[in-house]
């Protein structure tokens, strides 16, 4: 069982809603991710309305089963290049994140 770790501060202050980052933040946490050697598992994506509410997409990055970290993390770029647009955001998953 992994020890659970909060998102570094300086991810946190730059997050746009509890753990939803812009995609340039989302990149820079992938980075942080793969260089401290944290497994990958996936990511969400949201986007804002007109009226200010956000609205969870279906579409989603599940790589719970990948077992290549560096592969992951390759494919959770490719999804943030695929699904960047205004008034999107990305929460990335790993595996000892805290909830």
């Amino acid at each position: 069982m992994g020890m659970h770790m909060k998102i570094p501060t300086e991810f946190a202050q730059r997050a746009e809603r509890k753990k939803w980052f812009a995609r340039e933040d989302a990149e820079r946490l992938l980075d942080w991710l793969e260089d401290d050697g944290h497994r990958f598992i996936g990511m969400d994506v949201a986007e804002k309305r007109d009226d200010g509410s956000w609205v969870l997409l279906l579409d989603q990055l599940d790589l719970s089963r990948q077992t290549d970290n560096f592969e992951a993390v390759r494919r959770g770029r490719d999804f943030l290049r695929d699904y960047d647009g205004e008034g999107r955001m990305f929460e990335p998953v790993w595996q000892e994140r805290q909830p």
